[in-house]
């Protein structure tokens, strides 16, 4: 088997393969995993794109997995069906000798080259397409050069001189037809033809958006040095990155693409690509995250399992993981979660970080959020009719119904604001793993809610199908509960609840510590987080903290009125009493009243239940024998 002109593509599917044909119980289908995850860094491929392709071959074989069943493999990836025709009558053992050699192998990456030119006769001759095109100044790589071998070709020059009349950047795509000669010293030639013309030469501009093809000598944008040479070795990762960038910008290339790669190469050249975006985020944001994923053929690619970067989810949490641990536990059950806590602790920033690590990790395609209200009603949640333009009715979707068609997840704030058994009675067997059929009709049909054995949910003839991958996130601040609508026990027990708590002490003052307020605003801010009859979640704290950074630490009043106490809703008075007393003294007196006068309206309470302490001079003893001394 010639494994060294053989496509990465073609190396993974060999290891799918393999796999493929295991068991679930088969000691030797645990090592999947590093296996998969050792090719995805040597071929830079995305770890979940080489699982999924094993899960469109999983059907093919009697191994206990159901894979991807709903599509024959031909209609998923032609290019993988191609492979299994070639490879499915191989014998056990000499797929497993070939996977072997595939993964002892440290560096068995296929490497292309580019051949830059500013010749004049040299580039028209390429413009023109003919035939052994002799190119002349090489002077490294020789040994690595042999016939047939694929080239990526460059036009240099400095396009302000006349001579130079020809778009530069990368042009076209040839091959070498000779072994190099006429050495003179370190120089060589070689001759090539010419495979393929761009209509318009790619300038480094042109591939900025692609991660892959940074720092290409010749090619790419470059964030280091760059050595003036006139051929360069490319990696087959950066080549693939290359042919992407053409495929994107000729789609009507892709046929000739595959003349030159191979289908099995071009195939691979169609998977996942990284996309760059252009981010806007204030000091202290979460790391920057490419939020694009292309992705092939649609429900297909999506992976059957949520392993998201934890770290990237807590970043900047002063907190045990445990709780983003127990949520993609509980995600990988099946389970719909309600992130609950103090008012702060971050928990929407949690739900939405885990939406995108979904998205990144294709689990799902996006997200819907929204905030639960005490007039929900299953008109908001499911739909109902809404009359159109020409007075007949029609049946508008609610959030969870369009949610399913999009294949979002669904983050809910404040889930337990909403009556819930009004709003969501109707899913509760759906929530339950049972199919639904709705009082609403479309094209006279009653529209359905079925459970899918896909992996995404999706929309088709009056029928939502709800995927295996979709979820709901709520969250509720846990001193709601008292006050609010009760989750009812039919709604909880299909939710897993994890708590978010509040950071350490030491984490809450260091922060305090750190801001550019003046010494009493930081002296104000740590007596509110300590005297306060509700603990108060960094995020509380730092609203108050930005807040008297605009006032220049003047605004304690404002700050606590509007920051503060509206956490304190549901309270005793005599818990506010007490709050009262301890922090006042950072009010002068007409602040006083007038805080006085907020609590009492806020949370109705008798105004002369909330006392403001009299003026008082106090004197010691000691001074009082002085004064008799000297009468």
């Amino acid at each position: 088997m010639d494994f060294e002109n053989m496509s990465s593509m073609e190396k993974i599917f060999l290891v799918n393969l393999y796999f493929a044909k295991k068991k679930s119980s088969d000691p030797e289908y645990k090592h999947r995993k590093v296996c998969y995850e050792e090719l995805s860094k040597r071929y830079d491929k995305k770890f979940y794109t080489i699982r999924n392709n094993q899960d469109r071959l999983d059907p093919l074989f009697d191994n206990g997995r159901m894979g991807w069943h709903k599509e024959p493999l031909e209609k998923q990836n032609k290019q993988m069906y191609n492979l299994y025709m070639k490879y499915r009558d191989i014998n056990d053992e000499e797929l497993k000798n070939m996977v072997d050699n595939i993964m002892s192998t440290d560096s068995d990456t296929m490497y292309f080259f580019s051949i830059r030119t500013k010749t004049p006769s040299i580039v028209n001759a390429i413009k023109k397409s003919e035939s052994n095109i002799e190119v002349d100044g090489l002077n490294i790589l020789s040994n690595q050069l042999k016939v047939g071998q694929t080239i990526f070709i460059v036009f240099g020059g400095d396009q302000g001189k006349l001579e130079v009349t020809w778009d530069t950047g990368l042009s076209g795509i040839g091959h070498i037809v000779s072994e190099p000669y006429d050495f003179e010293g370190k120089n060589y030639k070689i001759k090539i033809d010419v495979d393929y013309l761009l209509n318009r030469a790619m300038k480094r501009e042109d591939l900025l958006q692609y991660r892959n093809a940074y720092n290409i000598i010749g090619i790419g944008p470059m964030t280091k040095w760059e050595p003036n040479q006139a051929i360069s070795q490319i990696s087959e990762s950066k080549a693939a990155t290359l042919v992407r960038a053409i495929l994107d910008k000729y789609p009507v290339s892709e046929s000739c693409l595959e003349e030159i790669f191979g289908e099995a190469f071009v195939g691979g050249v169609k998977e996942d690509e990284e996309y760059l975006l252009v981010q806007s985020l204030p000091f202290g944001s979460a790391p920057l995250t490419n939020t694009i994923s292309v992705r092939e053929d649609g429900p297909e690619t999506f992976s059957s399992s949520f392993d998201p970067n934890i770290s990237t989810i807590m970043f900047n949490f002063e907190m045990n993981d445990r709780p983003v641990q127990s949520l993609r536990n509980f995600i990988n059950m099946g389970k719909h979660i309600i992130l609950t806590g103090p008012p702060g602790t971050g928990k929407t920033t949690i739900a939405e970080r885990t939406v995108n690590e979904a998205v990144q990790t294709n689990f799902i395609s996006g997200s819907i959020i929204t905030t639960a209200t005490s007039d929900w009603s299953t008109f908001d949640t499911i739909g109902g009719f809404m009359p159109t333009e020409n007075g007949k009715l029609e049946f508008h979707e609610g959030i969870v119904l369009r949610s399913l068609r999009e294949n979002n997840w669904l983050i809910i704030d404040e889930i337990n604001r909403a009556e819930i058994d009004k709003a969501f009675g109707p899913l509760f067997t759906l929530l339950s793993g049972k199919d639904v059929e709705l009082l609403f009709q479309i094209d006279g049909e009653y529209v359905k809610v079925k459970n899918s054995n896909e992996l995404n949910s999706y929309f088709r003839s009056g029928t939502y199908y709800v995927g295996r991958n979709w979820r709901i996130i709520g969250t509720m601040n846990t001193y709601d509960k008292n006050s609010l609508f009760s989750l009812s026990y039919a709604f909880m027990r299909r939710f897993a609840f994890i708590e978010l708590p509040i950071p350490d002490a030491k984490f809450i003052y260091t922060l305090i510590e750190s801001s550019n307020i003046k010494p009493k605003g930081i002296q104000f801010v740590k007596d509110v987080f300590t005297v306060s009859p509700r603990p108060l979640g960094p995020s509380i704290i730092l609203e108050l903290i930005k807040y008297l950074e605009i006032t220049d630490s003047e605004g304690f009043l404002d700050g606590l009125c509007g920051v503060v106490t509206p956490q304190f809703e549901g309270l005793t008075p005599e818990k506010l009493r007490v709050f009262f007393g301890k922090i006042i003294k950072y009010l002068d007196e007409s602040e006083k009243v007038e805080f006085q006068k907020y609590l009492c309206d806020f949370f109705e309470i008798a105004q002369n239940y909330l006392v403001i302490p009299s003026l008082s001079i106090e004197v010691d003893d000691e001074s009082d024998e002085d004064s008799e001394d000297a009468q």
